[in-house]
């Protein structure tokens, strides 16, 4: 049966702080139920097709267990957050609600579902049978070899353009249809460091984007300001462009009467730890789901580049997985995430992150916790305090 302690750590919701009554709210949670649910439906169907196979019929367990039913109800906490940082004006009201968006196209639902649903059997069956073979069908010395992996026991890795077409819609179903309120929450400290600065002229980079598609909500909420989208691969870049453009045609200067001004996006193709730009050449540096999938080596080497492209006073926001004390009534399973070709995991979630970032000369700033992930800030000095 479903234990509430498992949520202990979240905040305590009255029905008043659901907001229920409030302008918007009805719009808001009509669209993240039916998002949720959907990915729910999208879950079990998946697991479905699995369970043909003995060895990963006890998968099904995701949903109908606890575990799924603490999953759901985390989302449900996730929205309620999510909705308590818009009413506070900290950002947008998510874009994607406009109904002109292509995420509600019925064949872009069908071939993202069809996606989904032909990967999602590999990738059970290679997690049940504990593969060993991560390698990737590309061999490469113009990538690192820790990035030359199946993360996720995702077909192909990071390096085709059917991963990158299905990922979003795989690590959403994951999470129950929280994933973008989860990374939306980056958005908080980032929203406090440039309230009231002219961001005509400003540059934020959106390190390791992948699809690009929370780049599309930073440009979203600060569409003045210039947004670079960096990746390793090629496959994720294109689809961090066509996100980037569907936005533009909704919001930015591609849309009828949208009345934002697009300060211009680019992409960049480059490791995160060799970032080939000027130093002190960003206001700020976003990185959404990284630090997990790296070595400890690596890690110190992307603070340090980070250190370098950020102009002085300005802020990284680093969101990634919970560590072992944030949520201390998860501590026990924290390490369950490794099941997933995460070799690096068990690594993350005991490193001192703080300490990584004062130790390249950052001071840190906030910390944030939404759902499984968590949000930390940290600033580079200005010239004159150094």
């Amino acid at each position: 049966s479903f234990d509430p302690a498992k949520l202990a750590s979240l905040s305590p919701a009255t029905v008043e702080a659901w907001g229920l009554g409030e302008e918007g709210s009805v719009r808001y949670w009509s669209y993240h139920l039916l998002r949720s649910g959907f990915f729910v439906a999208q879950a079990a169907a998946g697991i479905a097709l699995t369970r043909t196979r003995d060895e990963t019929a006890d998968s099904f367990g995701y949903l109908t267990s606890s575990v799924g039913a603490a999953l759901y109800t985390e989302a449900l906490q996730m929205f309620r957050q999510d909705w308590a940082f818009i009413k506070k004006g900290l950002y947008n009201e998510p874009y994607d609600m406009d109904l002109r968006h292509r995420q509600f196209d019925p064949l872009f639902i069908l071939e993202r579902a069809r996606r989904f649903l032909r990967e999602a059997p590999r990738t059970l069956e290679r997690r049940t049978v504990g593969e060993t073979d991560t390698s990737v069908w590309l061999k490469s010395s113009l990538y690192p070899d820790y990035y030359l992996n199946t993360w996720h026991y995702q077909t192909d890795g990071w390096l085709s353009s059917e991963s990158a077409g299905v990922y979003e819609t795989s690590t959403e179903t994951l999470f129950l249809g929280q994933q973008d309120a989860m990374q939306r929450t980056t958005l908080v400290p980032l929203a406090r460091h440039l309230k009231g600065k002219d961001l005509s002229s400003a540059k934020i980079m959106e390190l390791a984007c992948g699809t690009g598609r929370f780049a599309t909500f930073v440009k979203d909420n600060f569409p003045a300001a210039h947004v670079t989208g960096l990746d390793l691969s090629p496959f994720y870049l294109q689809e961090a462009r066509e996100n980037m453009a569907h936005w533009n045609l909704l919001r930015g200067d591609g849309a009828s009467g949208g009345g934002k001004t697009a300060g211009g996006a680019d992409f960049l193709q480059a490791p995160a730890e060799d970032i080939p730009v000027p130093d002190a050449s960003y206001d700020a540096i976003t990185c959404v789901y990284l630090f997990h999938e790296l070595t400890p080596e690596v890690r110190k080497k992307i603070v340090a580049e980070m250190y370098r492209v950020l102009k002085p006073g300005g802020m990284v926001v680093l969101t990634d997985s919970i560590q072992v004390g944030d949520r201390p009534e998860l501590d026990e399973k924290i390490d369950a995430f490794t099941q997933f070709n995460e070799p690096n995991y068990s690594d993350y979630v005991r490193t001192d992150l703080g300490g990584l970032f004062k130790e390249a000369g950052f001071t840190c700033d906030a910390k944030e916790l939404a759902s499984r992930s968590k949000v930390l800030s940290f600033i580079k000095a200005d010239e004159f305090f150094q």
